[in-house]
């Protein structure tokens, strides 16, 4: 009897695992109908997920989801960025956590907490550039949203406090030759939170919006 209720007690945290998160590899030729595309086009290339210029999608098994994580990589030099979306992205209302390379170095030296498609908030200027390949999460505690960084054996961290909040729905952005891979969603929620930079208002000139 004992046994029966161990063997129970791990499969209902499996299935529990299993309902509070969302992975994607990209490892297959095709996307397929899992991810809706609400901007551009998005695509898998060598087993890596790439887009348009200003492409945004959604994983429609992320649903239930609000914190996001991806790794970003970088080919060559030029203006593109990878971005992680959080909230309900089929309809525009969600955040737009996004870091970037504009300074030609072929590193990643910007980020931004935006909301909708590349839109509105703030832009900023990381601590110090990372290389590629960098993993880009963000998570949710209320209204304010943390931004990780890791690459380069380095870790970054941002806070930026929306003012709202976004619901649940986890996807992925493109903008120049980037690609992403390593997809991950999860319930999140203050537990995730991390103590970072608190970022309020930059001077920095995003170039991708000059386009």
């Amino acid at each position: 009897m004992r046994h029966s209720i161990i063997f129970a007690s791990l499969v209902a945290a499996l299935f529990a695992t299993s309902a509070l998160a969302a992975g994607d590899n990209f490892d297959r030729t095709a996307l397929g109908n899992r991810w809706v595309a609400t901007a551009g086009s998005l695509a898998i290339s060598a087993n890596l997920l790439v887009g348009s210029d200003g492409s945004l999608g959604y994983d429609r098994k992320s649903v239930a989801d609000t914190s996001v994580k991806a790794v970003v990589y970088l080919p060559g030099t030029g203006l593109r960025y990878g971005a992680v979306a959080s909230g309900y992205i089929a309809g525009g209302n969600n955040a737009f956590v996004k870091i970037q390379s504009q300074d030609g170095t072929g590193q990643f030296d910007h980020a931004a907490f935006y909301t909708g498609n590349n839109g509105g908030g703030s832009f900023f200027t990381l601590t110090r550039p990372v290389p590629s390949p960098a993993t880009l999460t963000v998570s949710f505690c209320a209204t304010v949203a943390t931004m990780t960084i890791k690459g380069g054996g380095r870790t970054q961290v941002y806070s930026y406090d929306y003012g709202t909040s976004f619901g649940t729905g986890a996807g992925l952005g493109t903008y120049g030759s980037v690609a992403l891979d390593n997809f991950k969603a999860t319930t999140g929620g203050c537990a995730m939170a991390r103590r970072g930079t608190k970022i309020t208002r930059s001077n920095a000139q995003d170039r991708s919006l000059l386009k």
